[in-house]
């Protein structure tokens, strides 16, 4: 594999000691000082789900393993993963090409597309096959021809160019971050809004425009990288990343504990938003995810009555949930715990169609069976709004302006 190389040796390492916003020892993100590769991961499956098709007709495809000479092959070809050997051959029924290793490398002078799909992608695509049995498809891209995938996946075309640049110094955090945090991993971010999402090459040319006015602009507070986390939509009120990402002290700053006011993203048509559901598959859901999650006061509530807002931020979004059964037996769930709760899917979790919620600032009450879900927002509201940024754009403020609201006592720092 080829490692990620233009990083500095402090960077490589990932973390390093600081003082929290709080005085607590914890770990510091370090600023970037040349601009890194990024891996992205663009699919995954199982060793035994066949071959996966790379490239199409009219190109020439470089392929080379961890120890072989480089094969020249015309697209599209089909590649997987037999025993110890990836096997690439031209497709439907070109003579095979046995690579050995867990790694090998797909490049081509011109963009590829992967299993017929709509997007391609410029970079180096990495094939790894893993001990438990699973295989990835992983881009190696440059930050800045990432970016611009980036903004053309997140944020609607038409929106104006203070939204996408503001969006882009986040996004480019946020990917800064993953760098550095996985670097004991195959990659760094997958395309999809797991990590945020990426569709690869663009001609979207205010996502071109916004990556060239920031490029190598990250967000900075007291000297250290800031995660550039964002959402679709707060619901009028910011989150802090301690309550809606996780405790950890790269979390514990202030930019990252939300601003005062309310947010102007009432255009967003999930602002508010209300979702019926059967009470008793809802309660059956919560308990499949608290048993998996062995949460263990969900797990003796034997009905659903109210879902109410126990405890607040101070901004005065809700963070914390209480969960009320009809023989009053209680159980508190932060409103990210409830959001991954009421969409769980996984074992013991009911088969249903129900729709899922946007976000876990939620409240309800149950009424003959059935519990009308009230909500606010989509996503978990932590710094960047996307429809409040493009709101304020519409206002008139620059990108810097937006970034100042979203991400209170951030600096901007230029990597490169």
């Amino acid at each position: 594999m080829v490692c990620l190389a233009s990083c500095s040796d402090d960077e490589r390492r990932g973390v390093g000691e600081q003082t929290t916003s709080s005085g607590s020892p914890g770990i510091r993100l370090h600023l970037p000082r040349t601009e890194p590769t990024v891996r992205v991961r663009l699919e995954s499956g199982r060793i035994d789900d066949g071959p996966i098709t790379v490239g199409e007709r009219g190109i020439t495809l470089e392929i080379d393993g961890e120890s072989d000479s480089t094969s020249r092959l015309p697209g599209p070809v089909l590649v997987e993963h037999r025993g110890n050997h990836w096997i690439v051959r031209s497709a439907p029924n070109g003579e095979p090409i046995h690579h050995s290793g867990s790694t090998i490398r797909i490049r081509s002078d011109e963009p590829l597309r992967i299993a017929g799909g709509e997007h391609r992608f410029a970079g180096v695509l990495h094939c790894i096959a893993s001990e438990s049995g699973s295989w990835h498809l992983v881009e190696h891209v440059s930050m800045e021809d990432y970016i611009p995938g980036v903004l053309a996946g997140e944020l609607y075309a038409g929106w104006n160019v203070s939204c996408y640049a503001a969006q882009a110094v986040a996004a480019r955090s946020f990917a800064c971050m993953e760098v550095q945090m996985r670097s004991h991993r195959d990659w760094d971010v997958v395309a999809s809004p797991a990590s945020q999402a990426y569709v690869g090459i663009t001609e979207n040319r205010t996502a071109h425009e916004a990556q060239a006015m920031t490029r190598g602009m990250v967000l900075s507070w007291n000297e250290q990288l800031v995660p550039g986390y964002f959402s679709s939509c707060c619901g009028g009120l910011a989150a802090t990343a301690v309550d809606q990402i996780s405790p950890s002290p790269v979390n514990d700053i202030p930019p990252l504990e939300g601003h005062d006011g309310d947010d102007p993203c009432s255009n967003s048509p999930l602002f508010e938003w209300k979702i019926d559901r059967s009470a008793r598959v809802l309660h059956r859901r919560l308990a499949a995810w608290s048993s998996h999650h062995r949460n263990h006061p969900l797990e003796r509530l034997t009905s659903i009555e109210s879902i109410d807002v126990h405890r607040r931020n101070r901004h005065g979004r809700p963070n914390i949930l209480r969960i009320t059964d009809r023989g009053g037996r209680r159980a508190d769930l932060t409103i990210q715990e409830f959001l991954e709760a009421s969409n769980f899917r996984g074992e013991g979790a009911p088969r249903s169609s129900m729709k899922p919620l946007w976000s876990g600032w939620s409240s309800g009450s149950v009424d003959r069976g059935r519990i009308t879900i009230k909500g606010h927002g989509f996503g978990h509201g932590v710094g960047l709004c996307q429809y409040g940024a493009q709101e304020l754009g519409v206002q008139g403020k620059s990108f810097r302006e937006i970034l100042k609201w979203y991400y209170p006592e951030s600096d901007i720092h230029a990597g490169w």
